[in-house]
């Protein structure tokens, strides 16, 4: 990769930083469910905060009276899988107060936005670094909204790179990952694929105990919490529940489930035309799937570096002019694509969530063309 295409790299990725600065702005007035700065962050502190009371915060979700005043309540829409209400602690550490709680979430932000370019720069991913900016958009809105995806994405990340050198420590960030399952579980199929037995176990084993021991603390069975768990309408009416939601608008169980089928097709084929012999980029089918695989708003784009990366691959070495600039543009798409998406749809149509879904869709038809253009320039490079 010579100097000239480095300086290039570096002056996308900055112009792709500035327009993120105008986005933001633009995408704020539309923003109508962020009341306040870390809107999300309140709920999901308090269940981590009654959980480790010996209170089943399930039971008491969307109570318009708080159980204990200084928690306080928990809106009907917030949620977490049953072994997050330990393992979420990581995110929202419900020992301390809200406020310095609030601290440690946006410090913790920072030091894994700061921490996992660097890794990946360690690990074959030099211009890691300096692509990083590009998606700063990605991360700023997932901590914005006091939402642990940007982080559960960077634990993924570090996952992949590490899975062969350091499979012990890449099965924890994994199980910690799984507080959002719909976002993990992709990346469990990939290395479901890649056979890597280890580091499945150490996530199962870990998400098990803290299950078990979420249910031992709140004095419930661990059915009861996971059938609990089910029972809550996660996200509301507006969020996004995968590939087929505006297929099948009033139903979202349906929308999700062929949503998740769907993904798991997606990387499998990929896997098998292309990845399956990928030694660094093997990640990167999984990666785009999170992103229509099931329910999620715009919290963990962040995961996108991954193929962000695969694309200034392919570029650096493609000789053909209009390939390379094929692969520059798909970069620039996996960095600004969906908001861009959303900003036109917004003002021509009246309902906001419609809008929401549409560019969504659009968005996801996008980057699975996307995968299997890298499958095969994967496999016609092996």
């Amino acid at each position: 990769m010579n100097k000239n295409f480095s300086l290039l790299v570096i002056a996308i990725s900055s112009c792709c930083f500035v327009v993120s600065y105008f986005l933001l702005g633009e995408l704020q007035k539309v923003w109508d469910a962020a009341e306040f700065p870390l809107f999300d962050f309140h709920g999901q502190w308090a269940l981590c905060a009654y959980t480790l009371r010996g209170v089943d915060p399930y039971a008491i979700t969307g109570l318009k009276t708080p159980l204990i005043e200084e928690i306080g309540i928990i809106h009907p829409e917030w949620s977490t899988a049953p072994w997050g209400l330990l393992l979420g602690n990581f995110f929202y550490p419900g020992f301390l107060d809200t406020t310095n709680a609030g601290i440690y979430f946006l410090m913790l932000n920072i030091f894994f936005l700061l921490i996992t370019p660097v890794v990946l720069k360690k690990n074959f991913f030099r211009l890691a670094p300096i692509i990083t900016p590009a998606l700063f958009i990605s991360f700023f809105i997932s901590s914005y909204f006091g939402n642990a995806g940007a982080v559960i994405c960077c634990l993924l990340i570090l996952s992949c790179v590490l899975v062969d050198d350091l499979p012990i420590l890449s099965g924890i960030f994994l199980s910690v990952a799984m507080v959002k399952p719909q976002v993990a579980l992709p990346i469990c199929f990939a290395l479901l694929l890649r056979k890597n037995f280890k580091v499945l176990t150490i996530a199962a084993l870990t998400d098990f105990a803290s299950w078990g021991a979420a249910a031992f603390i709140t004095n419930q069975s661990p059915i009861t919490l996971l059938t609990e768990f089910l029972s809550i309408n996660t996200g509301g009416h507006t969020v996004f529940s995968g590939l087929f939601t505006l297929a099948f608008p009033e139903d979202k169980s349906l929308a999700m489930g062929l949503s998740m089928l769907a993904g798991v097709i997606f990387i499998w084929l990929t896997w098998r035309l292309g990845f399956k012999d990928e030694k660094i980029f093997w990640m990167c089918p999984a990666c785009l799937s999170t992103t229509f695989f099931a329910y999620s708003f715009h919290n963990e784009f962040f995961i996108l570096i991954l193929p962000a990366l695969a694309c200034i691959h392919f570029a650096s070495r493609e000789e053909i002019f209009s390939t390379k600039i094929f692969w520059l543009v798909a970069f620039v798409f996996l960095a600004l694509g969906v908001y861009v998406l959303f900003l036109p749809l917004r003002i021509f149509l009246a309902d906001l969530t419609l809008s929401f879904w549409i560019a969504r869709t659009i968005f996801a038809v996008m980057l699975i063309l996307l995968g299997f253009f890298m499958s095969r320039a994967f496999k016609f490079s092996a």
